[in-house]
This record gives C-alpha cells, sequence and structure tokens, in this order.
C-alpha cells in the first residue's frame, strides 16, 4: 500500500532493493580486493629492494640504505594485510575462507618481519634462508588471495 502511495511499482521497488544489496555486497569485496592489491604491491616491492642489498658490489653504506628500505617497505605489508583480514572477517561474511587466507598472510607476514629483525637486529644470519624460504611463501600467499578477491568481485 506504501509503494502505491509513492508512485512505486513493487517489481521496482523489489528490482531497487536487489541493486541497493548488490552495491552494498560489491563495496566490501571491492575494498578486500585493494588491500590485497596493496600487499601485493608493497611484497613486489619488497622483493626488489632485496635484491638490491644482496648484490655484489655495493659499498657498506649503500648495502645499509637498501637494508633499511627492505624493512620500512615490511610495515606496510602488515598494515594492508591486517586490514584486508579484518574487512574480511567482519564484511565479507560470504567469503571467510578469503578472510581466513588474509588473516593468514597477517600472520606470515609478521613472523617474515621478525625473521628480518632476528638478521639485522641481532646478527643471526643462519635465519636468512628461513627468511627468503617464507619470503616466497608470503608471495605465492598474496599472488593467491588476489586472484581470489579478483574472483569474489567477478561473481
Amino acid at each position: 500500500m506504501l509503494v502505491s502511495l509513492l508512485g512505486m511499482s513493487a517489481s521496482s521497488t523489489r528490482s531497487d532493493l536487489r541493486r541497493t544489496a548488490t552495491t552494498e555486497q560489491s563495496g566490501p569485496r571491492r575494498l578486500f580486493a585493494a588491500l590485497v592489491g596493496l600487499t601485493v604491491l608493497f611484497v613486489f616491492l619488497q622483493s626488489l629492494t632485496a635484491g638490491e642489498f644482496i648484490s655484489d658490489g655495493l659499498s657498506g653504506a649503500a648495502k645499509h640504505t637498501w637494508t633499511d628500505v627492505h624493512g620500512f617497505v615490511a610495515y606496510p605489508i602488515m598494515v594492508c594485510a591486517l586490514a584486508a583480514s579484518v574487512v574480511g572477517f567482519t564484511r565479507l561474511r560470504a567469503s571467510r575462507d578469503a578472510a581466513a587466507w588474509a588473516g593468514a598472510l597477517f600472520a606470515l607476514s609478521v613472523l617474515q618481519w621478525l625473521l628480518g629483525h632476528c638478521i639485522t637486529t641481532l646478527g643471526w644470519d643462519w635465519v636468512t634462508p628461513w627468511h627468503v624460504v617464507l619470503a616466497f611463501v608470503v608471495y605465492g600467499v598474496a599472488v593467491w588471495l588476489l586472484v581470489r578477491a579478483v574472483a569474489m568481485l567477478r561473481g
């Protein structure tokens, strides 16, 4: 009755509600995909900086600078992965597995950061192989999660 008083048909009201619900659902999905995409971008940048200070022929000061840049890039990785996890758990009700993977990505990136500090701060060079292997795992999880997030956007 209210619908007829407002001059709207029942079918147009239903389609408007469906459209609004779809828009509301796509907002968190877009945010999740953007945060995961930023995480992948910073993981890629971190891999580039790792190659700079590992290479031979650099002075001690240059290696120290690249090591600092490498460590600094770890922070946005952790922040974006944590934000993606929070968005996933609070706003993506239908995609709890993606949220869990985002949480795992955050946990792995924190472990990666801790291993990096063991190398640079404590001088535990024996941790370097673990740090490098974990970097590949973080990269793989991040890229897989980005593919998953894009698939959620499309369907």
